[in-house]
């Protein structure tokens, strides 16, 4: 590290670092002349200048998360940004009233984004009537496994049923984290045969120093690289380039949604 800092233009005797890999992984910087801080002030929108969050912390403990370790307790805040993206982690693990004054400001956006997504579980048709109050909303679902999917599909006809059209609603799909690509694939056509764009994340390990990267684990569940690859590119691209890219990767899509395999592909 110190070795970077003199590289650059300006040389420093002391850095500052923080953020979550710093929380995963404290003992990894171990310098004398690295400062860990806990907090920096509007450091969010110095990420994103449209970002805020109302809540921090989560209610779940999920195996693939490092929010609990991260955030810790879940805590509603009394006074955030007014800025039309939510970076909540669970939002609708707060009260009715934190909810309602999250909704009401708002309302004088004409857009807003609920980008870490809202926990299936949770959303009421109370939730769903006020989310449907909004101008232009992108309400996130998640469907990170199948045993979940009679709550997702609770979710989604609730917020269609509160007048959200399709076009306002997209889902997370978790994959290769304890599944491998078969599952990983009906899960994501599954929500995709409901008019809802899907966004594949791939697992990372909360103390994976490399991203985008097959794990030994991951390939013991049946991922290769070439598998990993075909189904963020399928997802993530539009019309019908998906068909070829199927193609070029020996799947073919059959009229009832299903996947099957016309070729071999390499174990790379």
């Amino acid at each position: 590290m110190k070795a970077l800092l003199m590289q650059t233009s300006f040389y420093w005797d002391k850095a500052i670092m923080g953020g979550p890999a710093l929380k995963l992984m404290p003992n990894y910087i171990n310098m004398p002349y690295v400062e860990i801080k806990e907090s920096f002030p509007n450091l969010l929108q110095k990420i994103n200048p449209l970002a805020t969050k109302t809540t921090i912390g989560c209610i779940n403990k999920c195996g693939f998360c490092g929010v609990p370790k991260i955030e810790g307790k879940f805590q509603e805040l009394s006074g955030w940004k007014d800025l039309p993206l939510l970076c909540d982690n669970n939002l609708l693990a707060a009260s009715r009233k934190h909810f309602n004054k999250v909704i009401d400001l708002l309302k004088k956006h004409e857009w807003c984004d609920f980008n870490q997504g809202i926990d299936a579980r949770l959303l009421t048709p109370f939730h769903a009537a006020r989310l449907a109050e909004l101008k232009s909303p992108m309400v996130r679902l998640a469907l990170d496994s199948m045993d979940y999917v009679d709550d997702w599909e609770k979710a989604y006809q609730c917020l269609r049923n509160a007048g959200l059209p399709k076009k306002s609603i997209r889902s997370y799909a978790l994959i290769g984290f304890e599944s491998g690509p078969e599952e990983a694939w009906q899960r994501c056509e599954y929500i995709n045969a409901h008019g809802v764009k899907v966004l594949p994340q791939w697992f990372h390990s909360l103390r994976a120093m490399q991203k985008n990267v097959v794990t030994l684990k991951q390939e013991r569940l049946g991922w290769t690289e070439y598998e990993r690859t075909l189904i963020m590119q399928y997802y993530y691209q539009r019309g019908k380039r998906n068909a070829k890219i199927l193609s070029d990767y020996g799947w073919r899509l059959k009229s009832n949604q299903t996947l099957v395999r016309t070729r071999s592909v390499p174990h790379s």
